[in-house]
């Protein structure tokens, strides 16, 4: 009943005060969080990474003008896409990521997994290989690579997006990519979409996972998290933030684009940035 109560006041709240739902829905904010650990080698001390997820059309300021000053003022290290560069169900899309790509000074290194609105386009190959070959976004469909800095390295994985939608395919498709990318001795980051499978990575030895999908819950209640999932779960387990479980850090970002007709509510857009931190 309690939880009711906060949803229907949380609501009435945000409605009431339009000017602010658009301010919210128009404009984009940065999240910062500090990953400490001691598998961090001294040279990725304060290594910022820049996510960008759920990008689907998302617009801010003129030709998006707003979003590219954003990321430049980050001066990031690395950037990843987490998944959802396009959506097959917002007219333009495809150019707006064009536009930010072609737009932004981003930082030499750039990578990407897949989404689920990026398979669902059924251009997804066509997709990958723009990005790789106009942009220098590298994406990791189930693929690992070493990041170095002055000597020393760190493990980052991707894992692809499941081609289905159904929790238990979806469950077995990724347990099978999972025997291609495995972790290594030292720091290891996975880049993995969708949020609602986190806790299929419990002690696999991934030390931050970076995710998103959930759109933060489109709607967010104060201080009880995110109201319903894309797979019309209400109040998902992962809905936007940092999580600590069975050792992990998972990091699940709110998302860009809104692609759908409801409005975000206690839930604005958001850019990531993680800075790595030696112990």
């Amino acid at each position: 009943m309690r939880s009711k109560l906060l949803i229907l006041a949380a609501v009435v709240l945000a409605l009431s005060a339009k000017p602010f739902i658009n301010w919210q829905n128009n404009t984009v904010g940065v999240t910062r969080y500090s990953v400490v650990s001691e598998k961090i080698p001294p040279a990725f001390d304060g290594f910022k990474i820049l996510q960008l997820s759920d990008i689907q059309g998302g617009v801010f300021g003129n030709n998006n003008d707003a979003l590219t000053a954003l990321i430049e003022k980050q001066h990031a290290d690395m950037v990843v896409l987490t998944g959802d560069l396009v959506d097959e169900g917002v007219a333009g899309s495809l150019e707006t990521l064009n536009h930010l790509l072609s737009n932004t000074d981003l930082p030499d290194m750039r990578y990407a997994v897949s989404g689920n609105h990026d398979k669902w386009t059924g251009r997804f190959d066509a997709l990958r290989d723009m990005c790789e070959k106009d942009y220098g976004v590298r994406f990791l469909e189930d693929e690992s690579v070493a990041v170095a800095k002055d000597g020393e390295t760190l493990a980052l994985h991707g894992i692809s997006d499941p081609s289905v939608w159904d929790d238990g395919e979806a469950y077995a498709a990724v347990l099978k990519s999972m025997k291609k990318v495995k972790p290594e001795a030292g720091f290891n980051i996975l880049l993995f979409h969708r949020a609602n499978m986190l806790d299929i990575f419990d002690d696999k030895g991934f030390d931050l996972i970076l995710s998103g999908h959930i759109h933060g819950g489109q709607v967010r209640i104060p201080f009880v998290g995110g109201l319903k999932s894309p797979h019309g779960d209400w109040f998902p387990k992962y809905s936007g933030g940092r999580y600590r479980q069975n050792g992990n850090t998972y990091i699940v970002s709110r998302g860009i684009g809104n692609a759908v007709s409801v409005p975000r509510i206690f839930n604005r857009p958001e850019i990531v940035v993680v800075t790595l931190k030696a112990k």
